[in-house]
């Protein structure tokens, strides 16, 4: 029965096809010849859907995507009905490509052959896992895969703890984040070091809950103790320096400028131009320029006011460079303040954790202070360091 379905859809474009003419008064007929052929192409997408699973998941041991699977099964019989209309300017029943009887039938052919290739594809799977003893299994970390792989030592189970920390000098991730990390286990492979195991666990949570910043503390048996996330660095209020705010103007800048040049702003008004502030080149886009200028110069500008700028001659510093390159590593700088009688007053600035980049002291500051410079009460250190440096600090 099915051999003869079969040859009765592959040969729809002569014989029984062509003897049935739309419009005759013979419907039933033409029906019958349609869902023939269409079970027929139905047929052969399945038969191509199952061969291509059973060959992928045997050559593999894989599973075959769905969509993939569909698309094969589903090019043989459109391969066919294509020539069949370049042939004979017909699909089904020497009916018009343009009728309605033409896109009714086509429409059923691809509805019967996606179930068809779906169905294929489902059991040429089963089939070659049956075939070569296959075992398939659900990677998820746990059920099946996780008690196989544990008892044949291959693998061992990490569960984080309940609670997650923030990590010090990063913006706190989202709420939902920590709540899926509370609690999740992680399967890893056996006999990696503590280091290692450290290392994984760090980068799976990085890259799968795109965060910017995490700290695994393991115990001496790999027990993860405590787990610190922290979010990416954004904006560019990060990057300003003491005394200083951004500031977007219309301009038009120069085509050579480029971040950190030195920037004159000058009112554009004809002959009655005047200077209204200095300031050091951030970004820009289209008519927009954003400037870094002194707090003081923050009001000095008038909304909804063009402004001419200028570029001085110094050579661009590279001061921004630097903060890119902090901003992509692993440690941030934050301000501490020394407080009198605090565990930082009388410390000297090398034995601080971190590197201690600014002194700020009596409204002067100290680029990069001595090693042997004691700290004082009501100092502002601007100390770079990774979070968990950090953390000891605020012990």
């Amino acid at each position: 029965m099915i051999a003869t379905i079969g040859f009765e859809a592959l040969s729809a474009d002569s014989g029984l096809s062509s003897s049935v003419s739309v419009g005759d008064g013979t419907t039933l007929e033409w029906t019958r010849v349609a869902l023939l052929d269409i079970l027929g192409y139905g047929l052969v997408a399945g038969i191509v859907a199952l061969i291509g699973a059973f060959g992928y998941r045997a050559m593999t041991v894989r599973k075959l995507p769905a969509g993939p699977a569909v698309l094969a099964g589903l090019a043989l019989p459109a391969s066919w009905l294509t020539a069949g209309a370049i042939r004979h300017d017909a699909v089904i029943a020497d009916a018009p490509l343009t009728h309605y009887t033409s896109g009714t039938f086509l429409f059923g052919v691809l509805a019967a052959g996606t179930v068809a290739a779906i169905g294929g594809h489902r059991l040429g799977d089963r089939l070659a896992c049956g075939s070569y003893e296959i075992r398939r299994f659900d990677a998820t970390g746990s059920g099946t895969v996780t008690e196989l792989l544990q008892s044949a030592g291959l693998a061992v189970a990490v569960t984080l703890p309940s609670s997650i920390d923030d990590a010090e000098g990063y913006p706190a991730v989202d709420e939902s984040v920590s709540r899926v990390l509370e609690g999740r286990r992680f399967l890893l492979p056996s006999g990696l070091s503590l280091a290692a195991r450290r290392t994984r666990i760090e980068s799976r949570i990085e890259t799968d809950f795109d965060v910017g910043y995490v700290r695994v503390e393991l115990t001496a048996d790999g027990t993860v103790s405590s787990v610190s996330v922290g979010g990416k660095r954004s904006g560019i209020s990060p990057t300003l320096g003491p005394g200083q705010v951004a500031v977007a103007i219309a301009s038009t800048l120069s085509a050579n400028a480029s971040a950190g040049d030195p920037i004159e702003v000058w009112t554009d008004e004809g002959d009655s131009s005047q200077l209204v502030a200095t300031g050091t080149l951030r970004s820009s886009s289209g008519s927009v320029v954003t400037l870094l200028v002194d707090e003081d110069d923050a009001n000095a500008f008038e909304p909804r006011k063009r402004y001419r700028l200028t570029t001085g001659p110094e050579t661009p510093a590279d001061w921004h460079a630097l903060v890119a390159a902090i901003r992509g590593a692993a440690e941030t700088v934050v301000a501490i303040k020394i407080d009198a009688d605090g565990p930082l007053e009388s410390e000297f600035v090398d034995w601080v954790p971190g590197t201690v980049l600014l002194l700020e002291r009596n409204g002067e500051e100290v680029a990069l202070p001595a090693e042997s410079e004691a700290l004082q009460a009501g100092d502002t250190a601007y100390v770079l360091a990774t979070p968990a440096e950090l953390e000891s600090l605020s012990r």
